[in-house]
């Protein structure tokens, strides 16, 4: 019996040790995921989050239209390497995409650009020479009558000389285009003679906006490419950001304003959602058994770990009664439903017969009783 009772012991506590293992394998892999997001990759990217959208005579732009007017956006784009970084940046590019189609790409400016570091034009000259020799000796005897000898010698030769003149070899400096058939436009950028890819870089866009267009936002994607160190020749990813980008018509202030207030409900969504990071994890997996079984791939999170970016550049509100974001920190999840009216309300701008503008000036915030019946759900 005492041989049973050992043996039931050393089981329980080996049971206990692997448990206990895992237990501190998830905790390591969240410690692990949470230093992950606040990687510094070697390249940043930045762009503003208000420009101002100048109306341009139809009648002096070549280009066919459907009846709607002219815009012009001018927009700063920045990157930033890090001093540390020891690599090559060797690309990057810029995308803008108009995601509610009510932005059509008309022209877009720098266009694609080469280079060479040749001046002028190069020479080139080709001889071909070719040379043939053939020489003899003959040598005849005939006893008694005599000795007789002869010698001599052939030669030819064939030269042919060509001269050209050809353009130098180029190199794309850079290169862009038009996507999403035409409501979206990219822009490629490669170091030239000096190669700095550092800096701010000025790109424009002419669009058409449907008449009465107000305000609208544009999708921008950015992303470096290049080598992690010198001398490497294996391309990887050095930097890479999304962004909402907002516009409005010139001088049109409250559309302006609208603006404002969406950039503003934004970066305070952002800044909640990192302050309320620990308390995400934990309603996410909310007891030991969904930690192990997150940790074993059987169970998934309650929570997505990409939720803010869903809600940010979901093409639609699906988190007004959505499972995953009924689970978030109730001033996180008032948070999600204010930022969605105040992007409801910017879109509405773009869609003005659509829609019907909003009064100048309202602020849709969401009501005290929402703000209950979430704390009573909680």
């Amino acid at each position: 019996m005492n041989i049973l009772a050992t043996a039931s012991r050393i089981a329980f506590r080996g049971r206990l040790f692997l448990l206990s293992a895992l237990l501190l394998t998830v905790n390591v892999s969240s410690t692990a995921s949470f230093v992950w997001g606040a990687e510094v990759l070697p390249v940043a990217f930045d762009a503003p989050a208000v420009t101002v959208a100048q109306e341009v005579d139809s009648t002096l732009v070549d280009a066919p239209t459907t009846g709607g007017q002219l815009m012009r956006l001018r927009i700063p784009v920045s990157t930033y390497v890090n001093p540390e970084f020891r690599g090559v940046v060797t690309e990057y590019a810029v995308e803008l995409e108009s995601t509610y189609q009510t932005l059509r790409v008309i022209d877009f400016w720098p266009k694609s650009e080469v280079y060479t570091s040749v001046e002028g034009n190069v020479a080139v000259e080709t001889t071909r020479q070719q040379d043939s020799k053939l020489g003899f000796n003959v040598s005849a005897a005939y006893e008694p009558i005599g000795r007789a000898t002869g010698q001599g010698d052939f030669a030819h030769k064939d030269s042919t000389k060509e001269s050209f003149q050809r353009k130098p070899p180029m190199q794309v400096l850079s290169s862009s285009g038009t996507i999403r058939r035409g409501y979206g436009v990219f822009f490629k950028f490669r170091p030239g003679p000096l190669p700095v890819l550092e800096g701010v870089r000025e790109i424009a866009i002419l669009v058409e906006v449907p008449p009465g267009w107000r305000a609208d936002m544009l999708q921008v994607s950015m992303q470096a490419m290049g080598t992690e160190q010198a001398g490497s020749s294996r391309i990887h990813s050095l930097g890479h950001t999304r962004m909402w980008m907002t516009t409005h018509r010139e001088g049109d202030w409250p559309a302006a304003a609208q603006a404002k207030r969406y950039v503003t409900q934004e970066r305070s969504l952002r800044s909640l959602a990192a302050a309320s990071q620990s308390q995400v994890q934990e309603k996410s997996l909310p007891t030991m058994w969904h930690k192990m079984g997150a940790a074993l791939d059987m169970v998934q999170p309650r929570i997505p770990e990409d939720y803010l970016t869903q809600v940010i550049f979901g093409a639609r509100n699906r988190y007004r009664d959505n499972p995953a974001t009924n689970r978030l920190p109730v001033d996180l999840r008032v948070a999600v439903l204010d930022y969605w009216d105040q992007r409801e309300q910017l879109v509405q701008l773009a869609f003005p017969k659509a829609y019907g503008s909003p009064a100048y000036g309202d602020h849709v915030a969401i009501s005290h009783r929402a703000a209950s019946d979430m704390v009573a759900a909680q």
